[in-house]
């Protein structure tokens, strides 16, 4: 079943994160479906000096992040990757749920292609924000999508996947505010 806005109304981005767990992410893509079941994610809201949006500045780059909770926020880091966020809250305070990783789910033969992946461990495929896009195929072309839009070729999904147990750390790869424990995860 689709995700709809009753999903992201009225939930602060700490506890969308760990609902967004279980839950998949699906692309129509032209060439077929791809979907994963997301297992990690982190939040970054306003308020946070590791967000592209502390301080409440809209810049061109962070816009959508302002958006109402349900859009994709896609951008481009360390001059090669791509990372996606779904982007949470009300419209006006920047705040946001960044997929980490998934399981794949459909398409697992897509992913691959898209990757260009050769391993033959596939628990790597997808298990890093910037592995997550390249094996969707997603790229700064998303960004501002409305996942919550009947017409979108990619959206939420509730397969009634339900974690066992959900684990928190510290964010990765980031330089301030490390020691608040929003990064959630799951082990398969």
């Amino acid at each position: 079943m689709k995700l709809t806005k009753t999903f992201f109304q009225n939930k602060p981005t700490l506890t969308l994160a760990q609902d967004l767990l279980g839950k998949v992410i699906t692309y129509k893509s032209p060439a077929g479906v791809i979907s994963g079941i997301i297992n990690e994610t982190e939040i970054y809201i306003q308020t946070d000096e590791a967000s592209h949006t502390f301080g409440g500045k809209i810049t061109k780059k962070n816009k959508t992040m302002f958006e109402e909770g349900g859009h994709l926020y896609v951008y481009f880091t360390y001059g090669m990757y791509y990372c996606m966020n779904i982007v949470s809250e009300k419209s006006g305070f920047g705040s946001g749920v960044l997929i980490r990783s998934v399981i794949p789910y459909k398409g697992e033969d897509l992913m691959i292609k898209n990757r260009n992946y050769t391993k033959k461990n596939l628990k790597d495929l997808s298990n890093g924000p910037a592995k997550v896009t390249m094996s969707f195929g997603i790229d700064k072309n998303f960004d501002g999508i409305n996942l919550l839009s009947k017409d979108s070729n990619i959206y939420l999904e509730d397969i009634d996947y339900k974690p066992e147990k959900i684990l928190t750390s510290p964010r990765i790869g980031i330089s301030k505010a490390k020691e608040k424990l929003w990064r959630f995860y799951f082990l398969k």
